[in-house]
This record gives structure tokens, sequence and C-alpha cells, in this order.
């Protein structure tokens, strides 16, 4: 049974999971320099940049803390996912979303800034997110700037795909035009 909240189009943004081929990724060192953006904009030690599947945040750069995968329902980045707008959560023991949450309780972790990662058509794949052991507020320049930062992975991530489905069509192509050379 899953214990955590779902957006209303879950079931095509996991399809456009499945198109973007963004599900089962491993770590990605190329977007390290976003999420190394991410703590400096914001002033916070860590940050991180993953997909949310069904059950599972899957993590794709991460500085200053060491994961791989989480469970989604171990997530505050599965309350950022809800909308297309950049959750802030300044004391993080404070707010019903996170306070009992356990991965937060035993990281101490006390400050949380969600940006949801959108393809063109406005599904959230996933998120880049800061986090801070202690409370804290951004500016409206930092959120703008958070927001942008999750424009530019999102760019990338979609032209990851576009380049590899052009390579596929090439591929068939050649391969159509010897046959009919043939």
């Amino acid at each position: 049974m899953k214990n955590f909240p779902i957006p209303a189009n879950e079931i095509e943004r996991i399809q456009r999971l499945h198109t973007y081929d963004l599900k089962g990724l491993g770590k990605d060192s190329e977007l390290d320099v976003f999420a190394e953006a991410a703590c400096l904009i914001t002033d916070c030690p860590s940050a991180l940049i993953a997909m949310m599947e069904e059950d599972t945040q899957m993590i794709q750069s991460c500085i200053g803390l060491e994961l791989e995968s989480v469970e989604r329902r171990n997530t505050v980045c599965q309350y950022t996912i809800m909308s297309s707008e950049v959750l802030v959560i300044e004391d993080t023991f404070e707010d019903p979303r996170s306070s009992t949450n356990p991965l937060i309780r035993a990281g101490n972790i006390r400050f949380y800034a969600g940006v949801p990662i959108m393809d063109d058509e406005g599904y959230t794949l996933g998120t880049i997110c800061v986090i801070d052991y202690i409370p804290k507020t951004l500016s409206d320049k930092q959120i703008h700037s958070l927001k942008k930062l999750g424009e530019a992975v999102s760019k990338i991530l979609l032209a990851k795909r576009r380049k590899k489905q052009a390579t596929y069509f090439e591929e068939v192509f050649n391969v159509s035009n010897n046959l009919i050379c043939v």
C-alpha cells in the first residue's frame, strides 16, 4: 500500500519517465555542476537531482550526501512533484509534511527547498533540491535562480533523449537506405 501523495497525472508522469529513458538511472556526473550550483545559490551544504519513480527516488547527482536512491515514501520531494511550484520548508521539524519523516529526523535535516524538473508538456519527472541542517529562508532571487536551474536540468535531460532518438532514426535510415540499394 502506498502512503505518499500521488499526483493526479501519475500514470502519465511515469509513462513520461519511460518515454525519456529516465527510469532506473544511476549517477550522472554531468549533472553535478547543477547540484553544486544549487548549493552555491542557496548557501546549503547538500543538493540532489533525482527522478521520482513509482516507489523510489533515483538519485542522479548528489552533493554533500551519499545516496543512490530513497524510498519514495521517505522523501520530501514527493511533495514537490505534486505541483509545478518550488516547495520551501523553512523548518522541517515544524512542518507536518516532514516533521515525522525518519530520514529528516535521523539526518537532522532542518531545511528543504525543491524544484520540480518538468518536461515540455508540464509533467514533473523529478526534482532538484537543497537541504541544510539549520532552519532558513530563501530570498525571491534565490528561489528564481533555483527555478532557472531546474529548467536547465530539464532541457539537458530531454536533449539527451532527443539525441538518442535522432541517432536511432539515423541508424534505421542508413540500414533502410542500404537495403533499398541492394
